[in-house]
Formats: structure tokens, C-alpha cells, sequence
């Protein structure tokens, strides 16, 4: 299981995030186009809300669950992920008609890095559009990481607008 660190937030302009993330270092990876299919869960146990979605990017699938109390405007979140890459296009109709869809999610997502940590410049159907940073980890994350990912969300959240 990985854990993640994240942080999304609305963003009308992407230009001064592409400046900042020049200037802290970060490199732009890709240009790329998902469809993610969110599935419905029966709520179980207390603690964080499990999420399950099958993600769609060109002939890949990934089927991911993912455990994570709702974003907080400006806050950091915790998440534990499992990912399970999958190769049989009978997947998506079996848990559609297992579980039911709650949500279809398009987006174009330009995605930079540096060292751990992923920020991703969503342009997504229908919300507009979304800049997150995700430090992953597969341990615990450290007081170390949490320190760099304050550190990022100090100098990028002011430019969200």
C-alpha cells in the first residue's frame, strides 16, 4: 500500500503555477488524457472513506482504492492507495453492474515532478480546472516530507486565485 500526501485546489490560470514550478526545479513528465469511473461503496467501518475507481488512459486500465476523509480547502490529506493495473476491458461493465457508477470523470492532465512529489495541472470536463500536489510514498510519510510538502503548498497556493 502507498500513502500520499495531496492537496487540490480550483485554479483559473496555470501560467504562474508553470513559472513557480520552473523556478522551485520541477519538470514537466507528460501530457496525458484519463477517464476515471468512481464506483459506489456500501459505507462500512468508522475511519477514513474508502473509494474505488477504474482509471482509463489510452489502452491502460488501473483499478484503484483508495482510503481518504474528504479534501479540506487548503489542507494537506492523508491518503493509502492500492493500485492494481488491469487487462481485461470486461472489468469496467462487471463493476458498473456490480457496484453501480457514481461518477465519470475526464481530464487532460499535465503532470511535473520533482524528486517524490507529482503536481498535476488538471483540465477537467465539466469542473475546470484543478492543481494538485502529491507527494508519494510507499512507507509511512516522514516529518521530513510532511515539512517539504508545507513548504510547496507555502509558496504555491497563493497563485491559485
Amino acid at each position: 500500500m502507498r500513502t500520499n500526501l495531496e492537496l487540490k485546489h480550483y485554479c483559473d490560470d496555470f501560467r504562474p503555477i508553470r513559472t513557480l514550478l520552473r523556478v522551485i526545479g520541477a519538470k514537466k513528465i507528460v501530457t496525458k488524457k484519463q477517464k476515471d469511473f468512481f464506483f459506489n461503496l456500501s459505507k462500512g467501518r468508522e475511519g477514513p472513506k474508502g473509494r474505488l475507481k477504474l482509471r482509463i488512459e489510452k489502452e491502460e486500465q488501473v483499478l484503484i482504492f483508495y482510503l481518504r476523509p474528504d479534501f479540506a480547502k487548503h489542507s494537506a490529506t492523508a491518503s493509502r492507495l492500492l493500485l492494481y493495473p488491469v487487462h481485461d476491458e470486461r472489468l469496467l461493465p462487471f463493476l458498473e453492474a456490480a457496484l453501480g457508477i457514481s461518477a465519470v470523470v475526464e481530464k487532460t492532465r499535465v503532470l511535473w515532478r520533482k524528486g517524490d512529489t507529482v503536481f498535476h495541472l488538471d483540465r477537467v470536463r465539466g469542473a475546470g480546472n484543478i492543481f494538485e500536489i502529491e507527494l508519494r510514498k510507499s512507507g509511512a510519510v516522514t516529518a521530513k516530507d510532511r515539512t517539504l510538502f508545507a513548504e510547496y503548498q507555502r509558496r504555491l497556493t497563493p497563485l491559485l486565485g
